[in-house]
C-alpha cells in the first residue's frame, strides 16, 4: 500500500496537485477543486492531532465494522458522504488551499507516522500507525482521482 510516509509516494500526490487547476471538473460530488482541497487538509490536520473532533454516535455503534471495510478495499467508493466535521462549502481560494495543501503533504514526510495521534477517530475509533497511513492515502488518491488527477 502507498503512503505519503514514503519519499516517491508523497511526492507523486505533491505531482498529482500541481496537475489540478482552478477549473479541473469533479467527476463525482458537489465540492469544486479548492474546496477539496481544503477538505483534505483538514483531514490531514485531524491525523496529525492539529484539530480534533469528538466522537459521533454512528462511528461508536458501527465504526469498527466501516474501518475494517474501508481498510479492505483498494479504492473509497465514489459518492462517500464527508464526515459533517470535514464538509467545506463556503468559497475557497484555489491557489491558498494548493499552497496549503502540498504545504501539509509535505509536513506529513517531515512528521512520518510517529506524527499521528493516538485518539479515536471520530467514526471509525482507534487507528494503529499503519492504518492511518493507509486511509491518508486511500481518502486522498480518492478526491485526486475526483478531479482526474
Amino acid at each position: 500500500m502507498k503512503s505519503i510516509f514514503n519519499t516517491d509516494n508523497n511526492a507523486e500526490i505533491i505531482n498529482r496537485i500541481n496537475q489540478l487547476s482552478a477549473i479541473s471538473p469533479a467527476q463525482w460530488g458537489s465540492m469544486d477543486c479548492a474546496q477539496m482541497m481544503a477538505h483534505c487538509q483538514l483531514a490531514m490536520n485531524m491525523a496529525f492531532g492539529n484539530t480534533k473532533a469528538s466522537r459521533h454516535w454512528i462511528g461508536v455503534l458501527f465504526g469498527q465494522i466501516a474501518k475494517r471495510r474501508i481498510l479492505k478495499v483498494k479504492q473509497l467508493d465514489r459518492h462517500m458522504p464527508a464526515f459533517v466535521t470535514l464538509r467545506v462549502t463556503d468559497d475557497c481560494d484555489f491557489e491558498t488551499e494548493k499552497r496549503k495543501f502540498i504545504t501539509i503533504i509535505q509536513l506529513a514526510l517531515q512528521k512520518g507516522e510517529a506524527g499521528l495521534v493516538k485518539y479515536p477517530h471520530p467514526y471509525f475509533g482507534t487507528f494503529k500507525s499503519g492504518e492511518w497511513a493507509q486511509l491518508n492515502w486511500k481518502h486522498l488518491d480518492h478526491h485526486l482521482r475526483q478531479f482526474g488527477a
